[in-house]
């Protein structure tokens, strides 16, 4: 039985305290990085980004109702589609460099290579891979941004034949010594022709981090049989935790350009030529939620659901993930025939 609790590390005892030293180099590596493309003021550099209009419905920016500023970005609500994302990407060249070479691309592989993230990420693989293979497969399947491996390790085991695209070298060295299957470069440039089609392409923590999202889909659309599955993970904007720390929060930073919610990534994926089959959040959080004051979380809550919290102390996962208030968004999308 598919259980996502397995892989939440709110619910295992220990991980936190274990994972501590990891993520807090990997915060001080993003600042150091980030930092470099900001004046005194905290704006970007003279020809360091550009801006853009709405990446689902195209309106304009200007039109778009400001909710924050954080590291030079402009968070912005499209008054039309209901997206939020930031006004300001980054010049693409920089871009690039950060993931391939840059001491927070080293840090962010060396903590998915910490033995107690890895866990997490194994029993989150396997999570993925069943889901996919209850509704459809096995077959051939693509993993942009395969990182180290785990969801191509867990699509084997199911029955898949998986390969990979990674654009950190470390990363792709890691997969090809396990014996996967594993090429470096971005998508589709560096796609080895003789892989496709793909009866499934999975996304996981992608999307938001495409400038243009549609015009993306529907190159992976290209890559999809008739009756292709996409496999789509990303931040939930609308997640309790992120609503609570606001700036603070470490996904709101470069490269996220896109800020997905409930209602708005499946919007974007039916505009895209995909109908929803699964649908739901993971990753809870909530240990993390209940680290601030009640106040705070009640006051969050209400923002969220309308709704009081009358003791914040006995929130459970499970009420999260009913009203969609997890840390990231999973969903499970169809490629409608034409």
């Amino acid at each position: 039985m598919l259980d996502k609790n397995t892989f939440d590390a709110a619910l295992r005892p220990g991980v936190r305290a274990s994972l501590a030293g990891a993520n807090q180099a990997l915060r001080r590596a993003e600042a150091e990085t980030f930092g470099r493309l900001l004046d005194e003021r905290g704006d970007f550099l003279p020809g360091a980004s550009f801006r853009r209009d709405c990446p689902q419905c195209g309106t304009a920016h200007e039109r778009a109702a400001e909710l924050l500023r954080a590291q030079g970005m402009q968070l912005v609500r499209c008054p039309e589609c209901r997206l939020v994302y930031s006004r300001e990407v980054i010049d693409r060249d920089f871009e690039r460099q950060r993931y391939q070479d840059s001491s927070a691309s080293q840090a962010n592989l060396e903590l998915k290579h910490d033995p107690f993230y890895a866990a997490l990420e194994r029993d989150k693989a396997a999570y993925v891979a069943g889901r996919l293979s209850e509704l459809a497969g096995p077959g051939r399947l693509l993993d942009i941004g395969s990182s180290s491996g785990a969801l191509l390790r867990a699509a084997e085991e199911a029955g898949w034949q998986s390969f990979g695209m990674e654009i950190n070298p470390a990363a792709v060295q890691a997969c090809q010594a396990a014996g996967l299957a594993a090429v470096c470069g971005e998508y589709p440039c560096a796609l080895p022709a003789e892989w496709g089609p793909f009866d499934a392409i999975a996304l996981l923590d992608v999307l938001e981090h495409v400038a243009d999202p549609l015009a993306f889909l529907d190159r992976v659309s290209q890559d999809l049989k008739p009756d292709g599955w996409l496999v789509v993970q990303v931040p939930n904007f609308s997640s309790l935790l992120l609503t609570i720390e606001g700036v603070r929060n470490n996904n709101i930073c470069h490269g996220h350009w896109s800020y997905f919610e409930p209602a708005t990534l499946p919007a974007l994926l039916v505009r895209a030529g995909f109908e929803m089959r699964w649908f739901e959040t993971y990753i809870s959080e909530l240990d993390r939620v209940l680290a601030y004051p009640d106040e705070q979380v009640a006051a969050a809550w209400e923002q969220l659901t309308g709704q009081t919290l009358a003791e914040p102390r006995d929130l459970q996962v499970e009420q999260l993930h009913t009203r969609m208030l997890g840390y990231k968004l999973f969903g499970l999308f169809q490629k409608v025939a034409t």
